[in-house]
């Protein structure tokens, strides 16, 4: 009766030896048949000088160990003799004998394994593996600060869309302010930015913002006494459609002029309180206080 598997599995603890446990595997001879093959000649060399340096290396160590005794002589000379015909007889069965193909059988490598050049190969693979993971590491933190950088421009961009969305809307509601004369003439219409800076010139300079509307109030009216004299032979219908515009005009020009009188008593108050200010400094600071107050050199 063969013996249990726990059975050997303890005799194989208590062995002083190292032994492999059995592995059975089950092949069909139809797949040995197809798909195994025999040995290149250079494998086949390899393993017949391994086989051969075992048997050498076996009798070297057996002539260097004196025999202690003729029994202990008898077996290690029938065991010689044994592993001996094993070796003759794999050597012959070698050319004979079916392996399974192998992973990368299409790019067979027959070159002896150097464990130097393997070991260096995996240090320069590390080297070059911690060097990617720097720089993969390095760029991710250069694309959330980028990220964090657009995320900042377009918060910058919806302010600035804003705004413009903002001043567009009070310059279309100033514009619908605007009589509907002076809006289609468009070589008198002008940008309310470029308005305000005009005023603005104008009161530090102390030219009357009314001075232009003056101006042009009265060239208005003497073109409306020269209209009928220089339109003397057009049509009728051009000339009352030329004196009602020129009507409408002159009525807009005129609230224009009435709606900024009130800004005659400002303008005079900020000019006596810069002729104060400019007699109090006068008074008080130096000549160098002077400069650089005023801004002049020298």
């Amino acid at each position: 009766m063969a013996p249990s598997r726990p059975s050997v599995d303890a005799d194989e603890a208590r062995s002083p030896f190292a032994a492999l446990a059995p592995r059975i595997k089950n092949i069909s001879q139809t797949t040995i048949r197809k798909k195994w093959k025999p040995l290149p000649t250079s494998s086949q060399d390899k393993i017949r000088q391994i086989l051969l340096n075992v048997k050498a290396k076996r009798r070297g160590g057996n002539a260097r160990i004196p025999p202690l005794n003729k029994t202990r002589a008898g077996r290690a000379s029938k065991a010689n003799n044994k592993n001996a015909l094993k070796e003759e007889e794999l050597v012959s069965r070698l050319p004979r004998m079916p392996f399974p193909p192998a992973p990368t059988s299409s790019s067979q490598d027959d070159t002896p394994f150097d464990l130097s050049n393997t070991l260096h190969r995996i240090s320069s693979l590390q080297s070059t593996l911690n060097m990617n993971t720097s720089s993969c590491h390095l760029l991710r933190r250069q694309i959330k600060r980028e990220q964090r950088l657009l995320k900042r421009d377009r918060a910058e961009l919806d302010a600035l869309e804003t705004s413009l969305r903002s001043a567009n809307d009070l310059r279309r509601k100033k514009e619908r302010g605007l009589h509907p004369v002076v809006r289609k003439l468009s070589e008198f219409e002008m940008d309310s930015d470029q308005l305000d800076q005009i005023d603005w010139i104008n009161g530090i300079t102390g030219i009357s913002p009314n001075a232009a509307l003056d101006d042009s109030i009265s060239s208005n009216q003497n073109g409306l006494d020269e209209n009928p004299i220089r339109d003397g032979g057009e049509d009728e219908e051009e000339d009352e459609s030329m004196k009602s515009m020129l009507k409408q005009l002159r009525s807009h020009l005129t609230s224009m002029r009435n709606n900024t009188a009130g800004m005659h008593p400002v303008l005079s108050a900020m000019d006596e309180t810069k002729a104060v200010l400019d007699s109090f400094a006068m008074k008080t600071f130096d000549h160098e206080t002077l400069s650089k107050i005023y801004g002049v050199s020298g």
